[in-house]
């Protein structure tokens, strides 16, 4: 396992998915944590082949105190070493979630994220530094929780924010990966105290589930991750069947109910959770898939209300959504 194999594997992903064009502004979420190092670094190295603008961005969450402000600090010392701008911000992040209604963990990434973009501006790309493992952490959560084959992919290593690209160029390396890249460079990192603990979800998971798969099978993590791709493939392949099976369904701003009921099920249900989504910004829940899909077979005019307070409603044998 070598500092090259992290790094090719890095940059097989990004030209798999296009995450990189030449002239990019690419803006770093900088922890300091070993994921997030590892990745400004192997976009440091990538820099040149891509006239790449770098941005590290470094977030003070006023959570942890001295620990925070040495993280802070780490973050200067190593963005001077290397010659990269690093963007820092201070938030009370335990005041914004109680205003707000949210986790602390929610509010976190939330104010992340606001911060990441209003650095990369329109048409930049946000760096993100989670790793193979994170990817089935993810699915692990999302299958507790009921999820469909969509939830069943993990993280995905591209999505749009905005008129922003988030980008993973590390989801395909394994955390003992990076920490062997860290090594060999001789680049250290610090570690957040409150990934020790099993305080949140997630923590439970990677301290108590994953070792338990590992001993199973050391591998555990990289054999979940290509099944993950081959999952991912499988729903991607279903929801460009709804995106045809939308517009050939589309009739002005609604759409026949006849030609979507000629569609298999996990088709028109994507094609449902696709409508509601693009026209309110949330997805449906199963349950509202299920009734949307009893209403479209009853055939007389009723509605189901949906996330956001919006109605799918079925008039005249349409199937439309109303805000």
């Amino acid at each position: 396992m070598t500092s090259s194999n992290v790094f090719e594997k890095a940059r097989s992903l990004v030209e798999r998915y296009v995450m990189l064009k030449d002239g990019d502004r690419v803006v770093v979420g900088l922890s300091g944590g070993a994921d997030s190092t590892a990745l400004l670094l192997t976009l440091f190295d990538l820099k040149d082949e891509y006239n790449l603008e770098i941005i590290a961005a470094h977030l003070n969450h006023g959570i942890r105190g001295a620990e925070a402000d040495r993280d802070e600090a780490f973050c200067k010392d190593l963005c001077e070493r290397l010659g990269v701008r690093l963007e820092t911000l201070h938030m009370d992040i335990p005041t914004l979630a109680k205003e707000r209604g949210v986790s602390d963990e929610v509010a976190g990434r939330d104010a992340r994220y606001d911060f990441f973009t209003g650095l990369a501006g329109e048409g930049g790309k946000i760096a993100t530094a989670h790793n193979a493992q994170d990817t089935v952490e993810t699915m692990l959560l999302n299958l507790c929780r009921g999820t469909g084959l969509k939830g069943l992919t993990g993280i995905p290593p591209v999505r749009t924010l905005g008129d922003n690209l988030v980008i993973r160029p590390l989801l395909d390396v394994s955390r003992e990966e990076i920490e062997a890249f860290l090594k060999e460079r001789n680049q250290d990192f610090v570690t957040d105290s409150t990934n020790l603990g099993n305080e949140y979800t997630r923590n439970r998971i990677r301290h108590n589930v994953i070792p338990e798969l590992v001993s199973v099978n050391e591998n555990a993590v990289g054999n979940i991750t290509r099944c993950l791709s081959t999952l991912k493939e499988d729903s991607e392949f279903l929801e460009s069947l709804a995106d045809e099976l939308l517009l050939s369904a589309r009739i002005g701003t609604a759409y026949d109910v006849k030609t979507l009921l000629s569609s298999p099920k996990p088709v028109l249900s994507r094609a449902i959770s696709r409508l509601v989504f693009d026209t309110c910004g949330a997805y449906p829940e199963k349950v509202h898939i299920i009734k949307t899909i009893d209403m479209m077979n009853v055939g007389r005019k009723d509605q189901v209300q949906v996330p956001t307070g919006a109605f799918v409603r079925v008039e005249k044998g349409k199937l439309l959504v109303i805000k």
